[in-house]
């Protein structure tokens, strides 16, 4: 340290080193740099934590809308809104207060237009599930006549098993030779 401050040229990190040791020794309050008006009207803790579950409460109600729950998203809005209103009415004669009023109100009206874009969304995405399922109908209804073709060819093949190991024993129990039936599709 002492080659330090025998060298001219690091004769600023000399004064950079004094004041930190000045600044550790008296600290300075943080509040007497700002204005006192502003520090008159800082909010107390109790505002800061209603607004805190405000905004917890309004990311919630997004999320809600942009899932497309919207009966539970206007619930949880609309309790939040009215929580809001009666905070703000409570909190009038505070200065600021009409500030904090417009961007509840933006975030509300911010609610609005996502709920209506997701709506027409889910209206446009119903509508071609619908359209798509009347186009695959035609599919549905082949691959069900087809299905329908299958389980009667597998009964036919299951009942030419049976004439053929009952063949034997057809004309001692009915009295005459099996005469196979034939069914014509």
């Amino acid at each position: 340290m002492f080659l330090i401050f025998e060298l001219g040229r690091f004769m600023p990190f000399q004064f950079v080193v004094a004041g930190l040791l000045f600044a550790s020794i008296q600290p300075l309050p943080l509040l007497a740099f700002t204005n006192p008006q502003l520090v008159s009207q800082l909010s107390p803790k109790p505002f800061t934590s209603q607004m805190e579950v405000f905004n917890r409460e309004l990311d919630r109600a997004e999320q809600l809308y942009d899932n497309l729950m919207f009966e539970e998203g206007d619930r949880v809005a609309d309790m939040t809104i009215a929580r809001i209103n009666g905070f703000l009415a409570a909190n009038a004669t505070i200065e600021g207060v009409d500030e904090i009023e417009n961007v509840y109100t933006a975030r509300v009206n911010q609610l609005k237009q996502l709920k209506a874009f997701k709506s027409v969304a889910r209206a446009q995405m119903e509508q071609e599930g619908a359209a798509n399922y009347d186009r695959q109908q035609a599919l549905r209804e082949r691959k069900l006549r087809e299905k329908r073709e299958h389980q009667y060819r597998m009964a036919v093949e299951a009942r030419r098993a049976a004439e053929a190991r009952a063949s034997r024993w057809w004309s001692v129990w009915y009295g005459r030779p099996y005469t196979p039936i034939l069914i014509y599709q």
